[in-house]
């Protein structure tokens, strides 16, 4: 009798472990018991699997098709993976059957709709979640967390609206958004960097939803190849991205995650870039990174200021953009929050700085915009970043924006969308850039310091770059290479002291170029050469030439060209004289504009004989401020006092 009653138990729990099997069919576990399945689809949500609890959620229903709270989760659940238009059936089928359930689900159909456009209705939705804020219901509790968080963005939603009630669609019409078909997949792409080449494009792939990794692809003449992980050697088992060129593609700044058990978030680290690959890592300034999450770096052209999304402490909202800044020493700053213009209650993200250094693009989710993230833009000025600008239809959507890229040329724009008509969530797009807000256009240039005849680099060595009467002061790093960003189809001078050589003036004209490596120009250093004492001519120790204007002009008469080449064959010929260019203006002009304008007619001298000679100008500006002139002046005075002098002297 033992013997059968245990064979009949062992029995009837083998039937009841069978029965169970066979009821978890796609992820369901089936029971008849609608509050049973309901506790499972909630444990579901809480683990974020979204998907599953969905499929539990419609067992559910089916159990009890008037169960309101299931078709409140079930509405939930499509909201959070973002399919609005379940989401808002299922939140309306649990509105007919209790309107006070939940305060918070009033909020998340109001954006379903505001993300679809619906605005009669998101306004109509959002206005009773709003209404219901004093009033009792039945999730009050539950939910305050939730609302707490939607609270924070309801402002920010009826700004969403009124904007997109002033949109204007038929503006860019030309515009058209292609997406890189050959690049995108059913995962997310996002945070896209182009090579100043043209030849190589980075960007982030969310792996099955779990895990972040860079990819490459290069261009060919069919356009983007596949997405390629393998020449990144930095990706491992956890998660990297946001990847970006510097720009002048010597290193790729990115996030790596959870590199250590003390380091659990994410930080900002480069990798060197060479033939197309990235295999070395090197962790960021421990300025720059925090215990928080700090993602998403870019860089300025001179490699001098460094933005970058991240949620630490002290900043106005969730995630803020930061910058840090280098000094003359390479050292960086402590981050600095960029400010209430950018940065808001909600998230801004991606930011990319163009290569202008005076535009910077970003994600903000909180900014007046079409749905869950828009890109903008904030000018500098006078120093400041200004008020962020909408960058405007079509390249924004409904949907989430995310990672801003604009080429060298300004020309076309690479980004991130997850705008209907996608392989899945975020893709790649390319895209001709609107003409309003668009940077200006400056190109990657490196300036080579070297010995003319040994041809080797000259480090430390300090270079005055001259251009629209304006002088800025950079220095040779390790290898003798400045690098830098300048605006195309304009000249520019350089201007190098240093001992044991002749001083090295030269003017060059920066043509535009377009899918080329940063230009290269070489600044070849002449070493001096002891010359005998001259025998046989007695020259003067002090010569003068005077350049004549016409009034209110700084540009140099023909005539006189002729004086400033003689002048400049002179200088040549010696290497002992001392060159000293003096301009002086009539009494015309109020005292600000005589000096300006003296100024200006002695560096267009100045930058003529730059182009004849290699020997150093020093210039000594004089104006009627420094009673140059005087305040009366008959008209062959006033003549007279139109000039420029170049005096030599020994």
């Amino acid at each position: 009798m033992n013997t059968l009653f245990k064979t009949l138990c062992t029995l009837i729990i083998f039937i009841g472990i069978l029965t169970t099997l066979i009821g978890q069919n796609n992820d369901i576990v089936t029971t008849n018991n609608a509050k049973q399945s309901l506790q499972i689809a909630q444990d579901l949500l809480s683990n974020g699997e979204n998907r599953k609890a969905i499929k539990q959620l419609k067992h559910t229903i089916k159990i009890k098709k008037e169960f309101a709270i299931a078709h409140r989760l079930l509405g939930k659940a499509y909201y959070d993976i973002e399919e609005f238009e379940l989401a808002v059936e299922a939140l309306e089928r649990s509105f007919d059957f209790d309107r006070k359930l939940s305060r918070a689900a009033f909020f998340e159909i109001g954006d379903a709709y505001l993300r679809l456009h619906n605005t009669e209705k998101a306004e109509y939705y959002l206005g009773i979640y709003q209404e219901m804020k004093d009033k009792r219901y039945a999730n009050a509790q539950k939910e305050s967390g939730l609302e707490k968080s939607y609270d924070l963005y309801y402002e920010a939603k009826l700004n969403n609206l009124a904007y997109i009630e002033t949109l204007d669609t038929t503006l860019n019409k030309d515009i058209i958004i292609y997406p890189l078909t050959n690049v995108n997949s059913e995962d997310d792409e996002y945070l896209p960097s182009l090579s100043n080449d043209g030849r190589y494009l980075l960007f982030t792939r969310e792996v099955d939803k779990v895990q972040e990794d860079i990819f490459i692809t290069e261009r060919t003449k069919e356009g983007w190849g596949d997405a390629n992980e393998n020449p990144i050697r930095i990706n491992t088992s956890r998660n990297e991205g946001m990847a970006k060129f510097e720009p002048h593609n010597r290193r790729v700044y990115f996030a790596g995650c959870q590199r250590s058990p003390d380091k659990i978030d994410c930080d900002i680290y480069e990798s060197e870039f060479k033939d197309g690959q990235l295999d070395s890592e090197k962790l960021a300034d421990d300025k720059i990174n925090s215990p928080s999450w700090d993602s998403q770096p870019s860089i300025t052209c001179d490699g001098n200021i460094l933005f970058f999304a991240s949620t630490r402490e002290g900043g106005i909202g969730g995630s803020d953009i930061w910058f840090c800044t280098k000094d003359e020493t390479g050292n960086w700053s402590y981050p600095q929050n960029a400010g209430v213009n950018i940065n808001t209650p909600g998230d801004e993200e991606a930011p990319f700085v163009a290569k202008d250094g005076m535009h910077l693009y970003f994600t903000s989710n909180y900014h007046p915009g079409q749905g869950e993230g828009d890109f903008f833009v904030s000018k500098n000025e006078n120093g400041h970043w200004g008020p962020a600008i909408n960058l405007g239809y079509p390249i924004n959507s409904p949907g989430k924006e995310l990672g801003l890229f604009v080429t060298d040329n300004t020309e076309h724009v690479y980004f991130a969308s997850a705008r209907e008509g996608g392989k899945g969530g975020l893709d790649l797009y390319f895209a001709k850039m609107p003409d309003l807000n668009r940077p200006k256009k400056v190109f990657p240039v490196v300036l080579k310091v070297i010995d003319k005849f040994t041809k080797e680099h000259i480090p430390n060595q300090q270079v005055i770059v001259g251009h629209n009467n304006k002088n800025y002061n950079y220095t040779s790093n390790d290898e003798g290479n400045i690098y830098m960003c300048l605006a195309a189809n304009q000249a520019y001078s350089y201007r190098i002291s240093r001992e044991g050589y002749k001083f090295y003036v030269e003017a060059h004209f920066l043509e535009e170029y377009i899918l080329t490596a940063a230009q290269t120009l070489y600044l070849e250093m002449e070493p001096k050469v002891d010359k005998p004492a001259f025998v046989g001519e007695d020259r003067h120790t002090k010569t003068i030439v005077q350049v004549y204007f016409d009034v209110n002009s700084a540009e140099i008469p023909d005539k006189d060209f002729e004086k400033l080449d003689r002048i400049s064959r002179l200088i040549k010929k010696y290497d002992d004289w001392n060159v000293e260019v003096v301009g002086f203006a009539d009494s015309t002009g109020d005292k600000d504009y005589n000096y300006k304008l003296s100024q200006k007619r002695a560096d267009n001298v100045i930058a003529y004989l730059a182009t004849k000679s290699t020997q150093e100008i020093k210039q000594n500006i004089q104006s009627s401020a420094q009673g140059a002139v005087t305040q009366t002046m008959t008209e062959e005075e006033k003549k007279q006092s139109r000039r420029v002098d170049v005096i030599l002297s020994r």
